[in-house]
């Protein structure tokens, strides 16, 4: 495993080139992008001179998919035509995963219309990646509050997460762990067993407050992990990972409205500290830890 800046996910932003500065400062080895807008300079210019930067640091990239998979047929054949820059783009900056989220509400489909939707799009898009070595990671939106706009409800749980993974039956895609969102929609530790190893694709641990109740929880009672008034052993969960053999990248997460007067560099400080005690609970030696948490 190795510990990985995902700036979105603490409620921090910048360009590019300021993020993989505070990554390598704190000791992150991977690094969280919008990697479309890599692809756009690199339409500008060249793929190699959109990725020289990033690629001189030796900083294992990944984001979010540019596709537009869940869009109408149009917009998505669009962007399976776009996609050969992309890959040149990922194997310029040495990426090996991505990853995408699952809407938790449909307007135009029922849940077992939508179900096989998304096994068919997914496991094209699966193919188009697999021959460069990408592997998509699969996460979903746990909270009610992302499914109060109406329309068919989805996946928002656990367990039909794990079956439409089972379902596309692609080995290059996977779960990508929200904790929080695992926990909330009826996820435990002992549940990931149902995947292997290779079939985690990327890890971001929160924490939930105690005593709240998991039906009405608000998408700002995500909090970092490791609180003493938490109720996520992130400890336990990265003692399975290394168990199964996951080797990917840990993040942690919270809701932007914790970092409120607080300054990017004093956010990433403690986003390190927190994986370096974490990852040392669990007795794994991670890349990017402190030699202390060895």
């Amino acid at each position: 495993m190795y510990k990985n800046l995902s700036p979105d996910a603490i409620g921090i932003f910048g360009r590019q080139g300021e993020m993989l500065e505070i990554a390598l400062t704190h000791r992150f080895k991977g690094l969280e992008i919008d990697l479309n807008e890599v692809v756009k300079r690199s339409k500008a210019t060249s793929v190699a001179q959109a990725c020289k930067y990033l690629a001189s640091a030796k900083v294992k990239i990944g984001g979010e998919v540019p596709i537009r998979w869940a869009g109408d047929e149009a917009e998505f054949k669009a962007d399976l035509g776009q996609l050969g820059t992309f890959l040149e783009v990922a194997n310029a900056l040495s990426a090996d995963r991505c990853f995408t989220t699952i809407r938790p509400t449909c307007d135009q489909r029922p849940f077992h219309e939508n179900f096989q939707f998304h096994i068919d799009r997914l496991r094209t898009v699966a193919d188009v990646l697999a021959p460069a070595g990408l592997k998509l990671g699969l996460s979903f939106l746990a909270a009610p509050a992302d499914r109060a706009d109406g329309g068919f409800e989805f996946i928002h749980q656990a367990d039909p997460m794990l079956q439409l993974i089972h379902n596309i039956q692609k080995e290059n895609v996977g779960l990508m762990l929200d904790s929080w969102s695992w926990i909330v929609g009826g996820g435990d530790v002992e549940k990931l067993r149902a995947l292997r190893g290779d079939q985690l694709v990327n890890v971001r641990l929160s924490d939930i407050p105690a005593e709240v109740e998991l039906a009405a929880i608000e998408p700002q009672q995500r909090i970092l992990p490791g609180s003493e008034t938490g109720t996520i052993d992130s400890v336990a969960i990265l003692g399975l990972l290394d168990e199964l053999g996951y080797d990917g990248p840990v993040a942690v997460a919270q809701h932007a409205s914790h970092t409120k007067g607080q300054k990017r560099e004093g956010i990433v400080a403690t986003a390190s500290a927190l994986l370096d005690t974490l990852l040392a609970g669990a007795g794994i030696v991670a890349e990017g830890a402190l030699a202390e948490a060895k």
